[in-house]
């Protein structure tokens, strides 16, 4: 991509993106930064390109005066991590960059009550307010206030929603993905996809389809943990997660901060759940096999069986604080200090409920005997067969085309009026054969008992367009508070998916190979933060991240170069493809695959962001920079 540096206003952000040389104007990248340091945000916050929230507040007394010098704590309730600062001299008070959890604030200061707000809640990228009122009296005594949601968040102008945990949980999702719970927000269309591979399917582009007023498909953001989670060239999420290890996401739909100024959509800010001071545990197993599946209506006829779709998907999650025994290391107690989540969720899912009925030549036919061929309704058979099933038959002949000429067949010239001479006995001669067709044939089951299809036409063969996906899904994280001033978060997600697909149709020996071929999807995520407190109105937030995601579709199994087995010389091509098998168009389809499907798409992206606050009186300063590389291979 070319090189550019772009500087932003508001709470600011410099992106640098740059080729794959990796070279960056120093001189260029300087002056960037110190324009984008001098610039500010006023009165309100601007959601940083960052999942982490903020509680702006104002304290005053019973008469409405405000109060300067007090002070504010505010203790996250799940791991206990403090934080402090002293209001203004008008009275405001900011912690610009929280968690997206529930909090305790405490307010204090001599000759008045203590007040305690004893539960309020931040949002994913959105800032909580929370205004205090002190009664005079001695610290001793104490004030609760019971905070409530205003219905208008005063503290930023940016419009969207915040999907909470509870959705998340209580919500029945179809695949497990918790961006479908994105359609519920206002402004919000189109459809939440999904990263399994299915037939005749692309790439799979979860997320990508996501339209917020009315933009375009790919034009959506979607970050997790602040991170970029956005595809290089599709602007899909290219690391998906389960709803066992999403805590919430925030969809905003217009009026962005700058820092979100690269999208044309909406902003989908995803936060992971983190282990607390208390170890909690889930496992769960949902189970389905062709033994509990109820027949369709549809599908209830002769040769219809009833749906054999199969689907296994577990989830385990365990998540508190880091205890080692004394046997281990020592021995170390992690409350209120080091945390761990893991979630790990194996999923299995099977779908061959679209049988397809044929009707394929038989053992003689494919000798080129077609002695007593008779016409029936959807194709031919021989005549004994038509009066078995009492079908309305037309004699049929074949006729010879063509003439061999050495070893080449050449088309006979035919006059107006005249017609091609038949086969005696409707029997074509060995030496007039195809080796090459007869090659193929090899490849086409041989056809079982004749039946009648729904719509009267004789059928001898039944096979099924199929989907068989395998995942294993899995994200680890671990918190740990350096001090009071310093916390370092890790977090690693991977999501291997292999998806079989198509219709069996040729097989091998006696075994049926499925001939849609095979997907693999390949995605992981890597993000390192650190947010450092440099004094109460002075704090750092630093993320790193690695975000890796591949795409490959193969020949199918049987029929792949792993076989060692080259199946153009094997039909009498060599010269043709080694992998797989050549595509061949014939008068009622195609047999084979082309070369075209097979394909790889893989993206890299790497992403240092800092965003630095400074909160002054009541005006809060953002500054930082972005620098961003991406890398995009498709074949």
């Amino acid at each position: 991509m070319p090189r550019q540096i772009i500087g932003t206003e508001g709470s600011s952000t410099v992106e640098i993106g740059y080729g794959n040389r990796g070279r960056i104007d120093m001189a260029r990248f300087f002056l960037a930064c110190c324009g984008a340091a001098a610039a500010i945000l006023c009165a309100a916050h601007a959601a940083a390109q960052t999942n982490k929230g903020a509680i702006d507040g104002t304290v005053t007394d019973t008469s409405g005066a405000v109060i300067p010098g007090a002070t504010v704590t505010v203790v996250n309730l799940g791991t206990g991590e403090t934080f402090r600062t002293v209001t203004s001299d008008r009275g405001t008070f900011s912690f610009p960059i929280l968690d997206p959890v529930e909090y305790r604030i405490t307010v204090e200061l001599q000759g008045f009550k203590p007040a305690e707000v004893n539960r309020i809640k931040v949002d994913t990228a959105t800032p909580a307010t929370a205004n205090v009122k002190l009664e005079v009296g001695q610290l001793s005594d104490e004030v609760t206030v019971t905070a409530t949601r205003p219905l208008v968040n005063t503290s930023s102008g940016t419009p969207g929603q915040t999907i909470t945990e509870r959705q998340i949980v209580e919500t029945p999702l179809n695949n497990r993905s918790v961006l479908d719970l994105a359609l519920t927000v206002a402004n919000v269309s189109g459809a939440a996809g999904t990263e399994d591979p299915d037939l005749g399917s692309e790439i799979p582009t979860p997320g990508m389809n996501l339209f917020v007023n009315g933009g375009r498909a790919g034009s959506t953001s979607i970050l997790a943990d602040g991170a970029r989670n956005t595809g290089v060239g599709l602007g899909r999420a290219v690391v998906t997660f389960s709803p066992d290890t999403v805590q919430e996401f925030t969809v905003q739909t217009s009026n962005f901060s700058a820092e979100f100024g690269q999208t044309g959509g909406g902003v989908i800010n995803m936060t992971t759940k983190s282990g607390t001071n208390e170890f909690r545990s889930l496992a769960s197993w949902y189970h389905r096999n062709p033994a509990l599946n109820a027949a369709p209506f549809t599908t209830a006829t002769v040769n219809r069986p009833q749906s054999n779709r199969r689907q296994h998907q577990g989830a385990l999650t365990a998540g508190g604080p880091v205890v080692l025994p004394k046997q281990a290391l020592g021995g170390y107690d992690g409350h209120n200090r080091t945390f761990f989540y893991i979630a790990y969720e194996p999923r299995y899912y099977y779908d061959a409920s679209n049988p397809q009925n044929a009707l394929l030549p038989t053992e003689a036919m494919r000798r080129g005997d077609f002695s007593n061929l008779v016409s029936v309704p959807g194709g031919y058979t021989t005549r004994d067969v038509a009066e078995r099933f009492g079908l309305q038959w037309q004699p049929a002949t074949v006729y010879n085309q063509f003439v061999v000429v050495g070893n080449q067949f050449r088309r006979l010239p035919l006059a107006a009026g005249q017609t091609y001479p038949a086969f005696p006995g409707n029997q074509i001669p060995a030496t007039m054969l195809d080796p090459l067709a007869q090659s193929l044939l090899k490849y086409l089951p041989m056809p079982g008992g004749y039946f009648l299809d729904t719509d009267g036409s004789l059928r001898n063969y039944t096979t099924s367009t199929f989907i068989e996906n395998m995942e294993q899904r899995l994200t680890l994280r671990l918190d740990h508070h350096l001090s009071t001033r310093n916390r370092l978060s890790g977090r690693y997600t991977q999501v291997p998916i292999r998806g079989d697909r198509g219709r069996g149709d040729f097989q091998i020996g006696r075994d049926e190979i499925n001939t849609g071929g095979t997907d693999y999807s390949w995605s992981r995520q890597v993000l390192l933060t650190d947010t450092h407190t440099f004094s109460a109105n002075v704090l750092n937030d630093l993320r790193v991240n690695y975000t890796f995601g591949r795409f490959t579709r193969n020949f199918p199994p049987g029929f792949d170069a792993s076989t060692g087995r080259n199946f153009s010389t094997e039909i009498g091509l060599p010269s043709l493809t080694a992998g797989g098998l050549p595509e061949f168009i014939t008068g009622g389809g195609s047999i084979g695959w082309s070369q075209s499907q097979q394909s790889e798409n893989a993206e890299h992206t790497y992403n240092i962001a800092n965003t630095t606050s400074w909160v002054r009186r009541n005006q809060t300063w953002k500054f930082g920079f972005d620098l961003l590389q991406q890398r995009l291979k498709t074949i």
